[in-house]
């Protein structure tokens, strides 16, 4: 059985890192792309706002397929749908016809994709490991997802630099068929929730799912408080480019260290992760944002390009927290037969505020200097604050952030 583990709990990672690894590296590339070819910072809102309009549509009906049918098979299908997508960019890329209007719906399947992947791969997690373990679990996988995000963002704008974009997508595609075949390796026995019948309506299902919300509003306030840790982590990562070629006037290659700079500060975070829960208890969340809001400030006002390597730094500290360690509390928080559409209802929140905010933060980024962007975002954060304080008085946070992680 111990063996089982150890060998599923390696090709989680080793998918984690191979999806994240492209994920950034692709990521980088189109950003950089698209404003290479618009030179207007609107089109970098526009990219990261309409990305996620599918992903939010369809989040509900994901999260009931993900709790109705096989998950290894969904994350599967999410990778492989990736990767035949970075397939018809590189050759649209081969043969000069890539437009903003092919970046944009490249980005839309691929996050869409992720919408599926994310939701399969937690509630997969939770049911084969224990609860208690699943903080340490869930911070492990998080930190080589960042390992993969931070060579995957500083080697896409490395290579793009000294070689080419059509070299860059060959190896997102390669990457996203890695992350397929580690996917196909775990031994995993095909999920039935015997509390669950698989011959409800999808209908059902969703009433289902909404009433068990209703009646848990404690997740409310979880949600509420990852809402603008994801807002944070997606939109600082959109502007960078922006940031580094109008504020900093630095290169490529610079947009490639400090977009790596936020995934060294995941990296750090995911290897902290216990120690932290077990440090901060009730104040995780709002010990996470104050780390986020020094990050930001750093970044507002640098006035030297290693002072916004540190905020970047900070940035991915705080939000990979945040986002980790609180997505954990949701699981252990969530009846095992609601995991998949819990956690589809999570990401509909953390999707729509960047589908709200990164069209503003885009205008605020095109009239007042891409800087402003990270001071604008000081505003929910300090809101979050706020809420997070209250949150730590919440009897159910209390019990489940005492445990040990």
């Amino acid at each position: 059985m111990e063996e089982i583990i150890i060998h599923n709990l390696k090709y989680i990672w080793s998918a984690f890192f191979f999806l994240e690894f492209a994920r950034y590296m692709y990521f980088i590339i189109i950003s950089w792309m698209l404003y290479a070819i618009t030179g207007n910072a609107l089109y970098t809102g526009i990219l990261v706002s309409v990305g996620f309009i599918p992903s939010l549509i369809m989040n509900l009906i994901f999260g009931v397929i993900v709790d109705r049918f096989n998950r290894r098979i969904l994350t599967l299908c999410s990778t492989l749908i990736s990767a035949i997508t970075v397939v018809f960019v590189t050759a649209f890329i081969l043969v000069e016809w890539l437009n903003p209007v092919i970046i944009i719906m490249s980005h839309m399947i691929i996050q869409a994709m992720g919408s599926l992947f994310r939701p399969a791969i937690q509630a997969l997690t939770a049911e084969i490991f224990d609860q208690e373990k699943l903080p340490k679990i869930f911070s492990q996988s998080g930190s080589a997802a960042i390992v993969g995000g931070l060579l995957g963002a500083s080697g896409g704008g490395m290579i793009v630099g000294f070689t080419s974009e059509f070299i860059a997508t060959c190896l997102v595609f390669v990457a996203f068929l890695l992350a397929s075949l580690a996917l196909s390796f775990l031994k995993v026995d095909t999920y039935k929730d015997k509390g669950h019948a698989v011959n409800n309506s999808i209908g059902k299902d969703l009433a289902e799912g909404f009433f068990y919300l209703k009646n848990h509003p404690f997740l409310f306030h979880l949600f509420g408080v990852m809402f603008v840790g994801q807002l944070v982590f997606h939109t600082s990562l959109a502007f960078l480019s922006v940031y580094t070629t109008e504020y900093l006037e630095q290169t490529v290659k610079i947009y490639g260290f400090l977009d790596a700079s936020v995934s060294v500060g995941g990296v750090i975070a995911g290897m902290l992760g216990a120690w932290w829960w077990n440090v901060n208890k009730n104040y995780l969340s709002t010990n996470s944002l104050l780390v986020v809001s020094l990050g930001l400030v750093l970044l507002g006002v640098a006035p030297t390009v290693y002072v916004t390597f540190v905020g970047a730094v900070l940035i991915g500290l705080g939000t990979t927290w945040i986002r980790v360690l609180l997505q954990s509390v949701q699981q252990i928080a969530t009846e095992k037969a609601y995991h998949g559409r819990m956690s589809s209802y999570r990401m509909i929140c953390n999707q729509g505020s960047v589908v709200l905010g990164a069209p503003i933060l885009g205008w605020i980024a095109n009239s007042y200097g891409a800087n402003m962007v990270y001071m604008a975002l000081l505003i929910p954060v300090s809101l979050a604050l706020l809420f997070s304080i209250r949150q730590s008085k919440h009897k159910e946070f209390l019990t489940i952030t005492k445990k040990s992680a």
